[in-house]
């Protein structure tokens, strides 16, 4: 891996030139925009407030690109190539959650294989939807082929410290009819059957759709409607409008952007030695869900070294790991083995599954694939846990030269490149089953 400092302040790969190009293109735009309809300095005018306030999402663009530049995970070519696919992912989601969606008039936004970010988990598909505190909504759908369903209202930004999680309904607590289907209300006040409080502060409806197995079946899905506001029509925005729309836009992307390196300096890098894993800990008295635990570090390695993971088997209803990059990303999860979970995973002789972390191919069943990259993060994460983990159920870590796998894995179990190829078209699958973009 070459040094992250030395790389710094070389011009990257093509990718750099893309992404160079897509500013100077907002850039020269915004000039051509302002040549062909000649403006005032009246600061009343709609179109100097909607050029004012794209001139701060662009602003904000090169900005970050600056920060991005010097982070601690801008270093080999493999993570300058993710760093500007963290930029460009950054600027999608600040669109879609900031100027396409509407309180008023939801539609679910998924994040999904698109627009990775956050240490998303490749078994889960995220549903989100801005909400206004204290109304009332409906949301209906179907379990299909998920283990779990939940969901959860945030108040502000939890994920960078700037709100809270403001109410949780977990999928014990779940009705769900025989045929799969499920109705779920939103609300300031208590009804019958499944409700989730909506309190005056609540900003976000999050739910979660969880598969365990990724099977060939229909996979569920989820839908909402603020009461009231079904079939009205919506009204014409005006330029105000859009223009806080625009500048909320360009927040949040500045804010997911820089956020999620940071946060893998503070909470792997910085916290524990590569290629070892931190003990488990419960979400739920952190303000996540009930019954989820959580564990992971950071991997480095060398050419022909790899990273053993032993995880017990334990009587949660999930348990799975998975990769993600140092912008905090998961890896490429279809056409990639870069996550498992205890159903996909060989559980070996002694009850424990033991999973390598490489960028070649071990021939063990449980390899999660890195790619490119020489080193990343890996999350692990238990769902349905009873009570706690007991200490002989914390997982275990240590690098490894790959040679030396076979002595190391008790019952080493080999699978063969086409028994490869097809576990990533069956993933590919169930991944296009899953997506409804």
């Amino acid at each position: 891996m070459n040094d992250p400092k030395s790389d710094r302040a070389a011009p990257g790969p093509g990718i750099l030139t893309l992404i160079h190009a897509l500013v100077l293109v907002l850039i020269l735009g915004l000039g051509c925009a302002h040549k062909e309809t000649p403006m005032t300095n009246d600061p009343s005018q709609p179109e100097n407030e909607l050029s004012r306030a794209f001139d701060e999402l662009v602003s904000t663009l090169r900005a970050v690109e600056t920060d991005i530049r010097i982070s601690p995970a801008f270093g080999d070519e493999a993570e300058r190539v993710g760093a500007y696919r963290h930029i460009l992912r950054s600027v999608a989601k600040g669109l879609e959650a900031e100027i396409l969606q509407d309180a008023d008039y939801p539609y679910f936004r998924i994040l999904d294989w698109w627009l990775r970010e956050g240490g998303d988990n490749p078994d889960q598909r995220y549903a989100f939807t801005p909400i206004r505190g204290g109304e009332t909504y409906r949301l209906w759908g179907e379990l299909g082929s998920a283990t779990r369903v939940e969901f959860q209202i945030y108040a502000g930004r939890p994920w960078d410290g700037s709100g809270t999680s403001a109410g949780y309904l977990a999928f014990e607590d779940v009705a769900i009819d025989e045929d799969g289907s499920f109705e779920v209300w939103v609300s300031a006040d208590q009804r019958e059957g499944n409700w989730l409080r909506n309190p005056v502060e609540g900003t976000t409806l999050f739910a979660r759709h969880i598969y365990s197995d990724w099977s060939d079946e229909q996979t569920g899905d989820i839908h909402i409607d603020r009461v009231g506001y079904e079939g009205k029509r919506r009204p014409p925005e005006s330029a105000t409008e859009l223009a806080d729309r625009i500048r909320a836009a360009a927040v949040m992307f500045g804010t997911t952007a820089r956020t999620w390196p940071a946060f893998v300096v503070r909470r792997y890098v910085e916290a524990g030695k590569p290629n070892t894993v931190a003990p488990p800990y419960d979400t739920y008295a952190l303000g996540g869900a009930k019954g989820r635990w959580m564990s992971g570090g950071y991997f480095e390695l060398a050419p022909g070294e790899a990273m053993l993971l032993e995880l017990p088997s334990t009587a949660a209803q999930y348990q799975a790991v998975q990769l993600t990059d140092m912008w905090f990303a998961s890896l490429e999860h279809g056409n990639q083995v870069s996550s498992l979970t205890a159903t996909q995973s060989v559980e070996a002789p002694d009850g424990s599954y033991y999973y390598v972390i490489s960028r070649e191919d071990p021939g063990y069943a449980n390899w999660l694939d890195a790619g490119g990259l020489s080193r990343g993060t890996f999350l692990i994460r238990w769902d349905g846990v009873l009570g706690e983990l007991a200490e002989d159920q914390f997982p275990s870590a240590r690098r490894i030269d790959s040679s030396d796998l076979r002595e190391a894995i008790p019952g080493f179990s080999m699978v063969s490149e086409e028994e490869r190829e097809r576990v990533r078209r069956d993933r590919r699958r169930h991944l296009q089953l899953r997506s409804h973009r």
